[in-house]
């Protein structure tokens, strides 16, 4: 027995030595330094840390079997010293820096690296790293190129925290060179589309490796990165990334651009010959021709044209879809066209196919270069079938083998017709999709994307573009020109064999009439052409309108704006698209609508609404509109509505106003806390006093008191929400009385004691007609600028708020610049006096000339660092003309300061209706309430405010209790929920699992903060009651959602 167990212990030991793995520890998880500093690290769209820093660091602890995780730094001088201090542990490709040799190992280099100054483009040719003395150089220590001492000290050295400001320091010519990380300089400019007005200097100051960096207390770690390392060269990863984040900086331009062409009909076309054409092509041959660049056409695989333009294969696609995908491959010029993608089926599927969804697991043909549709296939589970050609999808839609095909209109139809299958295809519409076509060029052609841009404007709008549309996208006319003189000579000849010649003065005179009539149809023609051309090259979405209403004409942008309208004119607005209310997502009342406005004589000069493209949709999109009304009647066109898509605009500017909300924000939090302890303070008295009272009399009138103390901090915390969420940029009547009046409300708790702030008396009458969270944020701009100007100076006590019907945005024309304290007289007629003038005065120190003149300047500020942003008095200008109003500022030395802020005035029509007078109360019959709220003293509290209205009460502390409790069969009349609860089901989601069960049941939230959207309530939407809920408020909303 001793012996096997002898030979087991030495098998196990034996074992345990050849097998080193099965007894090591997995590696403590790597700290990675993180500051932004793209491509190294940065954030992408959807948050997630990335850069070549952080992919490199995480494969290599995949390699060693560990996790990486991220420390926050707050400069590129404090990502060195965490590294030199041991609080991380690695940096995954940085030079040798000599802070570092002290304190860390290096791995073997991972790529190598020139350190060239950046200059702008306009610096003299012949300037180079030898000749550039006695200049501004700006650096960012301790990063690369802050090292170099002898290139620095002869010229005169400019420090920068971020290579962002470098950057922007030298586009602005704040400095004449930058020297940072070539592949940081790169990818800042190539990013922010000004790669073409920068260039590196030659020769390098420096060549350097990268390496990954190693602190001393993982030394143990450096054999296994360095094997890791090996591997990732082997597979090639390591050269996907370097290539992927620009490590590599591109060639410059090369006196001839390579022009890589791949079949693609129409767009490219290869004939027998190797001669290359095709719109396309002839498209980009045409802008070389006008911006002086060089082409050599050369066909290339389709393996190359997947991988896009490259430095050591071709330079330039004549023309590539814009895709997300495609522009981290490639960089884009402006786009040469803009098409819609439909789906065509056959006739007896029509009915079926109405929508993509339609499509889901169906079988759907798309070219193989169609990356847009194949994207979109993926994401909506088609069955996605590649073929090579058009005539190929077409065979295939006809014998069965594809349900549809998804392609342009324009080239699928045209096809079609010449295969004589255009009867077999119906068009779903509106079309799937809208894409755009482009040059596509390698990176590092900046300046030969910035040629292309500046040339493509003028030539869409030209003939020769025009011609080349109609050659390749529009089917060919039997009857032209030509075949119509053919037929003409023909029949001139039959008649001079009749008639002889007596036909000859006859066939002279209709040759005359017929050529006078063909010129003036030729020249009608070529206005029509051009006329199209232009309003299709429009940026803008261009809509004209008849008398009737209908549509008369329509250009491409605003077709593809609207989501896809019929392509035959005249039609109907369609009811689908329609504009809405930002809170609701319902659609505008007639007052409100910007279509139905224009229609009834309103001229509309730039308002901001949200589109709705399509009934079933959530593709909501920003749009300007604007209108005009032509002056002669005598043709058809009654209305002209021009659409802008500001989408991306209006977001931005939705970020930056909420950013100055949340600044003002803090500024009110200090006041809000004040008044709330006070409230506090007065409930716990009035409380104590009703439980001590000696008469009945006396204790009500106690109860009373904090019931009115409660009431007004619901009416705080509620106006303090509001303006912490309400939705900016869309426009809207309110009385200027009740903007003050609120206002007033917010602010007092902000400003110190010894200001004194009062609003003079306003007409309750005058409207004005703007974004109220805009407006209210501006007012609040300028009191606290008054307010900073006084307390800082101490001089000042007094700010005053005004308001006031004005003939013109400049206001009054009596008015003299300069002028404080008006006392202008303005009758109170709306069609005298369309706007609105409100001014904010204070008694301050006032400002100098210079001071005033440039009070409005982005950034520009009087206050230290600490305390201002130069941001709020330019914001402020901002909002009044996006409003369509004005802005201006009086004020002298001593005398204090004026700002004046004109809006348009409101009307009548546009004003919200009142709400109508609180319900009596109203009380059940018995019905069985579900209640669910986890806050026990709050639920026993409802609970027997409930019982008391008649209703009996299931109470629940949590959503997963209601919901067991709905799943048990319980008979329940109405869930009345809580929003916020513990758990991972809150109010919404409870809601939508009871529909789930019981679709008719009603629904009702409570909430301490109210201002959640439709959207955020998700599938059902719910009366939200405002907690504390007034037993009156609670009685009415349970009466009404179970009686509907």
């Amino acid at each position: 027995m001793a012996k096997p167990i002898r030979f087991l212990f030495s098998f196990l030991v034996l074992a345990s030595l050849a097998l080193p793995g099965w007894t090591q520890e997995r590696p403590a998880p790597l700290r990675i330094g993180f500051l932004s500093i793209p491509p190294f690290a940065q954030r992408d769209s959807e948050g997630e840390e990335t850069g070549f820093l952080v992919e490199l660091a995480q494969h290599l602890a995949a390699e060693l079997g560990t996790s990486i995780t991220l420390v926050p730094v707050t400069s590129s001088r404090d990502f060195v010293q965490a590294q030199v201090e041991g609080r991380t542990d690695l940096i995954a490709g940085i030079a040798q820096l000599p802070a570092l040799r002290d304190s860390n190992l290096f791995s073997a280099p991972i790529s190598s690296e020139s350190l060239r100054p950046m200059v702008r483009s306009d610096a003299v040719q012949d300037l180079s790293t030898a000749t550039l003395n006695g200049m501004r150089v700006g650096i960012v220590p301790p990063a690369v190129g802050s090292e170099q001492k002898a290139f620095l000290a002869r010229n005169t050295t400019v420090h920068f925290t971020t290579p962002e400001a470098a950057v922007m320091a030298l586009l602005s010519g704040a400095v004449d060179a930058i020297l940072i990380p070539e592949p940081v300089a790169f990818h800042i400019t190539k990013s922010a589309r000004v790669d073409g007005r920068v260039r590196f200097l030659n020769p390098p100051l420096r060549r350097f490796d990268r390496v990954v960096a190693l602190h001393q207390s993982r030394a143990d770690l450096m054999p296994d990165i360095t094997r890791a390392l090996d591997r990732m060269r082997q597979d090639q990863r390591l050269d996907a990334l370097l290539l992927k984040h620009f490590l590599d900086i591109p060639l410059p331009a090369p006196e001839v651009l390579r022009v890589g062409v791949y079949p693609s009909p129409p767009y490219q076309v290869i004939t027998a010959d190797g001669r290359v054409s095709g719109f396309a092509v002839d498209v980009l041959r045409s802008l070389a021709r006008r911006t002086g660049l060089q082409l050599e056409f050369q066909t290339i695989s389709e393996e190359a044209w997947l991988r896009g333009p490259q430095s050591d294969t071709y330079d330039i696609l004549p023309a590539a879809q814009v895709t997300e995908a495609r522009q981290a491959q490639m960089d884009f010029a402006h786009p040469i066209l803009a098409a819609d993608q439909s789906v065509f089926t056959q006739l007896d599927l029509a009915g079926r196919i109405t929508h993509p969804e339609d499509l889901t697991q169906r079988r759907v043909g798309v070219r193989a270069d169609n990356a847009t549709a194949q994207a979109m296939g993926a994401a909506l589970d088609w069955q996605v079938i590649q073929m090579g050609t058009v005539p190929a999808l077409l065979t295939a839609l006809q014998t069965g083998e594809v349900d549809a095909v998804v392609d342009h209109p324009d080239k699928l139809l045209v096809t079609a017709e010449n295969l004589q299958m255009r009867d077999a295809l119906t068009e779903v519409l509106p079309a799937l999709l809208t894409y755009e076509r482009a040059p596509a060029l390698r990176f590092g052609l900046g300046e030969v994307r910035d040629k292309l841009d500046l040339a493509l404007p003028q030539y869409l709008v030209s003939a020769e573009y025009a011609e080349l549309r109609r050659t390749y996208f529009e089917p060919p006319i039997f009857w032209n020109a030509a075949r119509l003189s053919l037929l003409g000579y023909a029949i001139g000849g039959g008649v001079l064999t009749l008639l002889g010649v007596l036909g000859m003065n006859q066939l002279r005179t209709r040759r005359r009439i017929a050529a006078d009539k063909a010129r003036r149809a030729a020249e009608i023609a070529e206005i029509r052409d051009e006329l199209e051309v232009v309003l299709n090259a429009a940026t803008s979405g261009i809509v004209a309108f008849d008398r009737a209403g209908q549509i008369i004409r329509i250009n491409h942008r605003a077709r593809h704006m609207l989501g896809g309208t019929s392509a035959e004119t005249p039609f109907l607005w369609p009811q689908a698209i329609s504009f809405l209310d930002t809170a609701t997502l319902s659609p505008l009342i007639a007052s409100a609508d910007p279509l139905q406005r224009a229609r009834s004589g309103h001229v509309l000069s730039g308002e901001t609404h949200l589109l709705r493209r399509s009934a079933s949709s959530d593709d909501h999109r920003y749009v300007r509109v604007r209108s005009a009304v032509p002056d002669n009647e005598q043709h058809g066109v009654a209305l002209v509505l021009v659409l802008d898509d500001v989408t991306g605009e209006e977001r931005n500017r939705q970020v930056v106003d909420r950013k100055n909300r949340l600044d003002a924000l803090g500024e009110l939090t200090g006041g809000i806390a004040h008044d709330i302890n006070n409230l506090l303070a007065s409930l716990l008295y009035a409380v104590d006093l009703a439980g001590t009272a000696a008469t009945p009399d006396d204790r009500s009138r106690f109860l009373g008191i904090a019931t009115t103390t409660i009431n007004r901090g619901r009416q705080l915390t509620t106006r303090l929400l509001a303006f912490a969420k309400r939705q900016p940029g869309f426009a809207m009547t309110k009385p200027v009385e009740e903007v003050l009046t609120e206002f007033l409300d917010l602010i007092r708790p902000v400003l110190e004691t010894r200001i004194e702030i009062q609003a003079q008396e306003t007409d309750p009458g005058l409207l004005v007609y703007c974004d109220p969270a805009q407006l209210e944020t501006a007012l609040m701009n300028l009191v606290l600028n008054s307010r900073d100007a006084i307390m800082s100076s101490g001089e000042g006590t007094c700010i005053t708020l005004k308001a006031r019907p004005v003939p013109t945005p400049q206001g009054h024309p009596d008015a003299k610049p300069g002028q404080i304290d008006q006392k202008l007289d303005a009758p109170d007629t709306a069609a005298s006096h369309p706007y609105v003038e409100l001014s904010v005065t204070d008694d301050g120190p006032g400002m100098n000339d210079a001071t005033l003149a440039r009070c409005t300047d982005p950034f520009f500020t009087t206050k230290d660092g600490n305390s201002g942003t130069g941001l709020g008095l330019s914001m402020v200008y901002g909002f009044a003309r996006h409003s369509s109003g004005d802005l201006r500022v009086y004020s002298r030395p001593g005398r204090g300061t004026t700002v004046q802020l004109t809006l348009p005035r409101g009307s009548d029509l546009s004003l919200p209706k009142a709400a109508a007078a609180d319900a009596p109360l109203e009380t059940g019959a018995g019905e069985t309430i579900l209640l669910a709220e986890d806050e026990p003293d709050l639920r026993r509290m409802t609970q027997d405010m409930l019982v008391t209205l008649g209703y009996r009460v299931l109470p629940v502390g949590s959503a997963q209790q209601a919901l067991e409790l709905v799943q048990d069969s319980t008979h329940i009349d109405l869930l009345l929920t809580d929003v916020v609860m513990p758990g991972s089901i809150g109010g919404f989601e409870l809601a939508n699992r009871v529909r789930q069960i019981h679709p008719t049941m009603p629904v009702i939230y409570t909430s301490g903060y109210t201002a959640f959207t439709p959207d955020e309530m998700g599938p059902v939407t719910a009366p939200l009651l405002h907690k504390p809920v007034h037993p009156s408020d609670l009685a009415a909303a349970l009466a009404s959602a179970l009686r509907d």
